[in-house]
């Protein structure tokens, strides 16, 4: 039997080929594999392809993206598709809904929810939407990110909803713009608050000095948005909390900045660690934390066409699980 945090991926793969006529002939083979694919794929992605041996010529591997290309020859390139996890891998989302218009999966922690620019071939949600459902779901939020209706971060867990219709998806996105979705994360965070619940209301912008990361702001103007969340306790723990967040926008990062911000921030978050806690403390002989313990417990929406009100939740991850027992175990 595998270990839990082994995972195997499938690799995916087409093959495009023709032979070179007097239009290619002479030119880069970056060059010429940039006008076959019309664009699709930048050509950085496609010199790194080359570099991997993934283009041959007249059956032999060329290496190097500036080799000129002869008359009469045949190129042949090898495109990894998706890469997607192995079914019943630790990887893999589960369905927890389906119908024709949509449907709720759990994510599991360390899977992307879509990759970072078209043709880019990680193993993430969207890749794995597309190898399960076909490649003709809506593409309202941008090329590489089909089917996916809102994002949750890589580390973290949880419900989220995908969809197979444009007419849904746009419906759905319209909920989520007024904010009528209601979304519940749970985490175990560092601290022992004062409060049994309170609301955080920060504004985020992007980090100046580390751009992938947000930080909380006093200014209002271009490169803030405004951000809300309630959080409140379910349990408490000698140093740490359970908690239960309720987020009223949606921004990057959202929970774990602000939950930082308010000397709560999240166990096993590498990013964002309050200066009074530093990597955190957890009792002796804890189970390992390999993983930021956010997971997004429960979801509310209407459904695009019956116009109920469908809810959603699913358990914690076992990670998450084993520490929780483990805490309360030393909390006598």
């Amino acid at each position: 039997m595998l270990p839990p945090w082994f995972h195997i991926t499938l690799v995916i793969k087409q093959q495009i080929s023709t032979i070179i006529d007097q239009q290619f002939a002479g030119k880069r083979l970056d060059k010429v594999v940039v006008e076959l694919f019309d664009g699709a794929y930048s050509r950085s992605r496609l010199s790194a392809w080359i570099r991997d041996g993934l283009v041959t010529i007249d059956g032999e591997a060329v290496m190097k993206p500036g080799h000129k290309l002869e008359n009469g020859k045949k190129l042949q390139l090898t495109v990894p598709e998706a890469e997607i996890p192995e079914p019943g891998s630790s990887l893999e989302p589960t369905i927890i809904y389906e119908d024709e218009l949509l449907a709720v999966i759990n994510k599991p922690a360390g899977l992307p929810m879509h990759a970072n620019s078209v043709g880019d071939t990680q193993m993430c949600v969207s890749n794995w939407l597309v190898a399960k459902y076909g490649d003709n779901l809506p593409i309202c939020q941008g090329k590489e990110r089909p089917g996916i209706v809102h994002r949750l971060d890589k580390e973290t867990s949880g419900v989220c909803i995908v969809c197979f219709d444009e007419e849904a998806f746009v419906h759905l996105q319209q909920q989520f713009a007024a904010r009528t979705v209601e979304k519940e994360y749970h985490a175990i965070s560092y601290g022992v608050p004062r409060f049994k619940s309170d609301w955080i209301e920060k504004r985020l912008k992007a980090d100046p000095r580390k751009p992938t990361r947000v930080t909380t702001t006093e200014l209002t103007g271009p490169g803030t948005r405004d951000a809300l969340s309630y959080w409140e306790v379910i349990e408490y723990f000698s140093d740490t909390c359970l908690l239960r967040i309720k987020p009223s926008t949606g921004r990057k990062h959202q929970i774990r900045v602000h939950l930082c911000s308010a000397e709560l921030p999240i166990v096993g978050d590498p990013i964002y660690r309050a200066k009074n806690y530093g990597a955190g403390i957890l009792p002796e002989d804890s189970p390992l934390v390999t993983r930021t313990l956010l997971h997004a417990y429960r979801i509310q929406f209407t459904h695009p066409r019956t116009e109920e009100q469908v809810d959603f939740c699913v358990d914690y991850p076992q990670e998450m699980q084993n520490l929780l027992t483990h805490l309360r175990s030393t909390n006598v």
